[in-house]
């Protein structure tokens, strides 16, 4: 028995979220992505199924699920559209920095809508001029009779424009600090059009002079870099189980390409070569797992898992994009062309390594706690 559960009922859950995950989600993942369009029906189907709620307390409408149940949802959610997961890991991402750092108002007020999917969530924190580098934001917040008025410029807004809340950073007399800012206070000046997960609206975020009630800043206020940063720490975990995700929809691919498909007499599959890729693929594949699940297990018992998430984020993604990528030499032409749609995985996998927190970074966090240095 585990958290209350036994073994087997868990995995009867997750293989009944697999098969809807297949039925439901997968169908419509190759449109999502041909029209960029945000997957709003998708995201309805998997808050009616209870999946953000997945890991948070029943006082806020969770079901109080471990941690690695969550990461191999989100897996499964990953290989079924990388767009809907992407805006369902941020909203999650956004739940969990209100659970962590939200004063109680704050939590009640907020999370049980937040939790169940009744409202929507984005993570505001990169700005032209600040990706990595987060503590040269230029947005400003400033008291003025009693609330909050933020003025500036935020890029790459994931479900920005569809949300109903922003979990928005901005400076303040003290610090960087974190805010709930209301959706009808920010205005989206435009979608960014991207290579991959093109239904996950990413958008650019315009403040003027927006109203903040004194009571929606979260936390202490000059404590806004610390809250993102730990934030990151678990949203790093849901991409690395994304991309594990991706990585096996590309991989499910190519063995089957490989089956059907005849060369100079044989299937690809008899040929040395190509039995060389999908063993190395599916080597990767299951190392990626193993270590999204070792870093989920920690942050789930409430031990310190930064580095370990890191290792997690890192791997699974680069991980993701070399079998995406072999998926595709697999297949040849069709590979690159769009009949058997399998360079729509190599792209949603190739953001991977990039949003939640570069490779390079990752690798600079991952070093500092070897060397015993304060995380970035």
């Amino acid at each position: 028995m585990v958290y209350g559960l036994a073994a087997e009922e868990y995995l009867l859950l997750l293989e009944t979220l697999g098969d809807f995950m297949e039925k439901e989600i997968e169908p419509t993942a190759r449109e999502i992505d041909l029209k960029a369009r945000f997957p709003t029906e998708n995201m309805t189907k998997l808050f009616e199924q209870g999946f953000t709620s997945m890991s948070f307390p029943k006082e806020y409408g969770g079901l109080e699920l471990p941690w690695p149940i969550y990461a191999s949802a989100m897996e499964m959610c990953g290989k079924a559209c990388a767009s809907t997961a992407l805006s369902l890991a941020i909203h999650g991402t956004c739940c969990e920095g209100l659970r962590l750092f939200g004063t109680p108002e704050q939590k009640k007020k907020y999370l049980p809508s937040l939790v169940k999917g009744e409202t929507l969530a984005a993570f505001s924190l990169t700005e032209p001029g600040a990706g990595s580098d987060a503590r040269n934001m230029r947005t400003q917040a400033r008291m003025k009779n009693g609330e909050w008025h933020i003025t500036g410029t935020k890029m790459f807004t994931t479900n920005g424009g569809k949300c109903d809340q922003y979990c928005l950073f901005a400076k303040t007399e003290k610090g960087p600090s974190a805010f709930l800012v209301d959706a009808k206070e920010a205005k989206s000046s435009r979608d960014i059009e991207k290579l991959g997960c093109r239904g996950s609206v990413t958008v650019e975020l315009v403040l003027e002079d927006a109203r903040v009630q004194k009571e929606n800043l979260v936390g202490v206020e000059g404590e806004g870099l610390e809250y993102a940063k730990k934030m990151l720490f678990g949203g790093r975990i849901t991409v690395a189980a994304i991309s594990i995700g991706i990585a096996q929809a590309a991989f499910d691919k190519a063995v089957k390409y490989s089956r059907d498909r005849t060369a100079f007499g044989h299937s690809l599959s008899e040929f040395q070569l190509t039995q060389a890729k999908l063993a190395d693929m599916l080597s990767q594949i299951n190392e990626s797992r193993m270590l999204t699940a070792m870093a989920a297990y920690l942050k789930d018992q409430g031990r310190p898992f930064e580095s370990e998430a890191a290792q997690a984020k890192v791997v699974a993604t680069e991980n993701a994009l070399n079998v995406c990528d072999q998926s595709i030499q697999i297949h040849g032409g069709y590979g690159y062309a769009d009949e058997f749609d399998v360079h729509r995985h190599w792209r949603d996998a190739r953001l991977m390594t990039i949003g939640e927190g570069t490779s390079e970074i990752m690798r600079l966090i991952i070093s500092k706690s070897i060397l015993g240095e304060p995380a970035m």
